[in-house]
């Protein structure tokens, strides 16, 4: 290959990942929403701790608290409506989520004004217009949630186990075979 031909690959990977892992800036009534709708600790969860509780509202309407889900093993999808991995990996994590029953529960988060988002009101509509029926989609509308867990692109995939610590994080595209086996190993 030659040597421009290189370049321009490495150049355009390299904005690739910019893209990815870009920030935006949050309006002043993106804040005010967040204010009302999340309770997020601000500590960064590393591997092998426990895991902070959160409160967040999802697209549904509903409160969610992770504590809710103790002593079961949690698979969180951080994702965006702008990647297209994660768009493509959404009829998995729904498939996954109807499968859940009590060993597991799927949580995917969407951090609105963060990252290249849209804001909360123009993702819940367009949220809408997608026929997700089993895949709560909780809102993260300050981004502490992202920073928690070190989220740095999209998709990216948190698995905490059933004791409430975080067993992994992983970066980039899971197949739904290895979300499951991910899942099994966890304890």
């Amino acid at each position: 290959m030659k040597k421009w031909q290189t370049c321009l690959l490495g150049v355009g990977s390299l904005f690739c990942l910019t893209a990815c892992s870009s920030k935006s800036m949050t309006s002043e009534q993106e804040m005010k929403d967040g204010m009302k709708t999340e309770q997020v600790s601000s500590q960064r969860t590393t591997k092998g701790e426990a895991v902070a509780d959160f409160k967040l509202t999802g697209v549904d309407g509903k409160t969610y608290h992770l504590s809710d889900y103790k002593g079961k093993k949690v698979y969180l999808k951080f994702w965006a409506s702008w990647c297209s991995i994660c768009l493509a990996s959404l009829p998995d994590a729904d498939e996954i989520a109807k499968e859940a029953g009590d060993e597991y529960v799927v949580l995917t988060v969407v951090s609105p004004g963060h990252k290249g988002e849209m804001g909360e009101a123009d993702f819940k509509k367009w949220y809408q217009s997608l026929d997700y029926k089993n895949l709560p989609v909780l809102l993260d509308p300050s981004g502490k949630l992202l920073e928690n867990y070190g989220v740095r692109s999209y998709p990216t995939q948190a698995f905490i186990d059933s004791q409430g610590k975080l067993v992994k994080t992983q970066p980039g595209f899971m197949d739904k075979d290895t979300i499951l086996q991910t899942l099994k190993d966890l304890t």
